[in-house]
């Protein structure tokens, strides 16, 4: 076969040498190709002032951050400074630094910028390297002529984002007469016309700050000899073990020496090869192949193991000795193999994984910071296992914010998070007829799409949030435009880059999405639906009341939520105590939802008593939610096989505030993150009402059934059981019951209805028992309950009096039915816990585990930490 291809000279590749494999080493020297960050030594000034003002700057980052370590602003957040610190937006900035180099080497010399917040220049030593016109492009400069030896100067002039996007929307715009509509909000605001992450510009859950910085990391890449510049995995499973790969590796060859190009798959068998290079300078891509490779496939969170392997792309120099090459550059790569199909059956909507169907249980991530430059590794890791436990095996990455970073992957792949990623596009029309936008769309996703093409997480292309929705549904009314304008970037440019670049991961060319015809995204039956008419309903019947999620028969709900307060912890990083009252200034300017503030607490006072406190803003307000998307993910659960995913609109926040997030800014999760859990269990037992009974449904995710006796009981909140019945079931398959088994049950304030599903063969309960209350929340009896608190630990332990480990497990019982129960830590707000927000019923015991304690802290303290509320 043709194993290799050069670009522009014939026959350059010879037959393969003998690959060294175990028997070969490289030469213990230095590689030719390195790579160094310029990261020290930053300032930061405003443009167009007569005296400059030079500051500290971090890279990566923002200039809001750079402007409050140097006390020029205060922290946006705050309180409502977001408003005082809007003149950064409108300003023009420029960034400076120096760097030395030693030597030069020969070969080229690279400047690689792998993110630049916006739009602007770049200067080396004066020289201008290029314009910079797009967050979302890795932007590469060729400095060989540049660069000097001793000191350089790097240069970053930055124009105003918001300035230069309200100027191209007027240009574009004209005087609002023409078939583009009027500029509204929903048609051409300044963010169509700006290629940067949308939600800076502000949105129903963040603030406006638009803001410029350097978020991505800037390398120095010195090639003596060669690069890889390009790379590509393909592979066909054809057992449940074996697989054949086949890999392309472009490189860029700088002298005319032979190269040796090859791979080094870890897995089972020695079987990596080698190609050699003899041509001239220039570009080749070299084909190699993989046959019958023993595989473990890779698999989602909660269906199987999540295994990868280390992929080794090397280049090596012939030597004086050929079993000793020397090594010039290598990539290495966590590789893992799996097969993703999304059928459309019959207008459906399912994911479907080594030849298995399954429910996507999962969220919607928006970035979680606002000032994506600043969000860190161990900052993902928490968000992202916490997904990972709460039951999640997808996770949709929205429009409006980023291609996330390599970092973002990496865990995704090893927690087993299946990854939706939109293009970056949300919620308006962008000018698909303006070449030069065009064309700068095109390479922001061929950058993209080669850089997460591999990634195992990666099952979805779509081409972005709401943008055809919103067209069709004619958001904007009278100022609406009168054609779709974006509909060639989502049918013409996405899919061509696609279909070249990553044609195996399936692409979807909107969200929502029903079928390109006139008014068909939110079709109930076809493809994905966003189902706002709870939250943004416009019939009073519907209008935040949760339980009007039961009139969705959608195939599968990509979004859906209901917004509720930050914890604790995340408010006293932005609110004085004066402005902790429910209708402060402050807390009203933090609520971003655009539905007015009143009509948000009038939807938790629908289920929930009015909250008098600010305290009581948070507890009702979570709890409501957690009560809503607990009814919103077990309706459609218990309608799988017809509904095949729940997208829940959203897992994280940017920054404090109240919002439909489930984790809030300070990574504390809210109520509804332990409803969610619940709810997502991987066997769930689903009570629902109805007019006079309350039903029991078995949903599993299970790939085989489980013999168990299913019990509900009506009980007192006293503990007095007015009526039971049983059955022995057999769980379903990776499918969902139906009605199991029922009791009647009317209106009371005094009682619940509990379900149990106990294993035949030891009676123990798989999971806590379910309740369903059987009035709203707010009309439950007044009632005083004792709660006890007990440490459960060894006679060591207690003896002491010292937490010791730092961990701690406390048994918490009840006299009483206790509704909503909410652990608070004031004294020590974020502290960790293993749940909340659950009910407690009297003869039951309920272990909560504390997490991270001070060493010291006695064991009296640890129980004087938690404060216990309920309803």
């Amino acid at each position: 076969m043709n194993r290799a291809t050069p670009r522009f000279s014939p026959a350059a590749v010879t037959t393969a040498l003998p690959r060294p494999g175990s028997s070969g080493r490289y030469t213990s020297v230095l590689m030719q190709t390195t790579a160094t960050l310029i990261h020290d030594g930053w300032e930061v000034s405003q443009r167009h002032t007569p005296t400059p003002l030079w500051i500290p700057a971090t890279v990566p980052g923002h200039v809001h951050s750079d402007l409050v370590r140097a006390g020029v602003i205060g922290d946006p957040y705050y309180r409502l400074h977001e408003i005082g610190v809007a003149w950064v937006d409108k300003a023009d900035w420029v960034y400076k630094t120096q760097f030395m180099v030693s030597k030069i080497h020969s070969g080229k010399q690279f400047l690689v910028f792998h993110g630049i917040d916006t739009l602007g220049r770049i200067f080396l030593n004066d020289n201008l390297l290029g314009d910079v016109r797009n967050y979302f492009q890795t932007y590469r400069f060729d400095v060989t002529e540049a660069l000097k030896s001793g000191e350089n100067k790097l240069v970053i002039e930055l124009d105003s984002a918001l300035r230069i996007g309200q100027e191209k929307a007027v240009e574009y715009l004209g005087d609002g007469t023409s078939v583009r509509g009027k500029q509204t909000y929903f048609n051409f605001s300044p963010r169509a016309f700006v290629r940067k992450p949308q939600y800076m510009f502000g949105w129903d859950w963040g603030p406006e700050l638009v803001s410029v910085g350097i978020p991505g990391k800037i390398e120095l890449i010195s090639a003596s000899v060669a690069e890889i510049t390009d790379w590509e995995i393909n592979y066909e499973l054809h057992s449940t073990n074996l697989a054949d790969i086949s890999l392309s590796i472009t490189v860029q060859k700088y002298d005319n020496k032979p190269l040796i190009v090859g791979c080094a798959l870890y897995a089972a068998g020695d079987n990596t090869p080698d190609e050699i290079i003899t041509g001239p300078a220039g570009e080749y891509t070299v084909h190699l192949e993989i046959l019958d490779q023993e595989i473990v496939r890779w698999s989602p969170n909660g269906r199987g193991s999540q295994k990868r392997y280390l992929l080794n792309l090397r280049v090596r120099r012939v030597t004086d000795n050929p079993r000793e090459p020397e090594l010039i550059t290598h990539k290495g790569l966590s590789i893992g193999f799996r097969e993703i199909l999304l059928d459309t059956t019959d207008g459906g909507m399912a994911f479907v994984v080594n030849g298995e169907k399954f429910f996507a249980k999962g969220a919607n991530w928006i970035p979680d910071g606002n000032f994506p430059g600043e969000i860190t590794k161990n900052q993902l890791r928490e968000r992202l296992t916490q997904a990972r436990d709460a039951g999640f095996n997808m996770l949709r990455v929205w429009g409006g914010g980023l291609y996330e970073s390599e970092d973002f992957y990496d865990l995704c792949d090893s927690l087993g998070l299946l990854v939706w990623q939109d293009f970056a596009f949300a919620c308006s029309m962008y000018p698909d007829d303006l070449v030069d936008f065009v064309e700068s769309v095109q390479i922001e996703a061929i950058q993209n799409v080669k850089r997460l093409r591999h990634r195992v997480c990666l099952c979805l292309w779509c081409g972005g949030n709401e943008n055809l929705e919103l067209f069709q549904s004619r958001w904007s009314g009278a100022d609406q435009a009168t054609e779709f304008f974006g509909g060639k970037l989502i049918f013409e440019t996405l899919p061509e880059v696609l279909k070249k670049h990553d044609p195996k991961t399936p692409y979807l060319p909107n969200s929502p999405w029903g079928d390109e015809g006139e008014g068909n995204c939110q079709s109930e039956n076809v493809g994905d639906a966003h189902y706002w008419n709870v939250w943004h309903a416009k019939e009073p019947t519907s209008n935040g009341d949760w339980t009007n999620y039961a009139k969705s028969t959608c195939r599968f709900s990509s979004e859906f939520g209901f917004a509720a307060p930050a914890g604790l912890a995340a408010w006293n990083s932005c609110l004085a105590p004066e402005d902790k009252g429910v209708r402060s200034l402050a807390s009203q300017w933090h609520d971003k939802t655009r539905k007015g503030y009143e009509t948000y607490l009038k939807f938790i006072a629908m289920h929930f008593p009015a909250p008098e406190t600010f305290d009581e803003l948070v507890y009702f307000g979570q709890a409501n939610q957690a009560m809503a998307l607990t009814f919103g993910i077990e309706h459609w659960r218990r309608q799988m096989g017809h509904c095949w995913g729940t997208l829940y609109w959203q897992l994280n926040d940017c920054w404090p505030t109240h919002s439909w997030a489930t984790v809030d800014s300070a990574g504390e999760p809210k109520l509804s993150y332990w409803a969610v859990k619940k709810s997502y269990a991987a066997l769930l037992l689903s009570l629902v009402r109805t007019e006079k009974f309350v039903e029991a449904h078995l949903v599993s995710d299970l790939p085989h059934s489980v013999s168990g006796v299913l019990r509900l009981q009506l009980v007192t909140f006293t503990g007095e059981v007015l009526s039971s019945v049983e059955k022995p079931v057999e769980t379903p398959v990776n499918a969902a019951s139906g009605s199991l088994l029922e009791i009647p049950a009317a209106n009371r304030n005094d009682a619940f209805v509990t379900g149990e599903f106990l294993y035949l063969e030891n009676k123990k309960p798989q999971f806590q028992p379910s309740y369903l209350l059987l009035c709203e929340p707010k009309e439950l009896q007044k009632r005083e309950i004792n709660i006890t608190k007990e440490i459960a630990g060894d006679l060591e332990q207690l003896q002491t009096g010292l937490v010791g480990d730092s961990n701690l497990t406390i048994v918490l019982s009840v006299d009483q039915f206790a509704a909503f129960v909410y652990i608070c830590t004031p004294k020590r707000p974020g502290t960790k816990l293993s749940n909340n927000g659950f009910h407690l019923a009297p003869g039951q015991s309920f272990l909560l585990h504390v997490y991270d304690l001070a060493e010291d802290m006695t064991l009296d303290d640890a129980l004087d930490l938690l404060e216990i509320r309920y309803l």
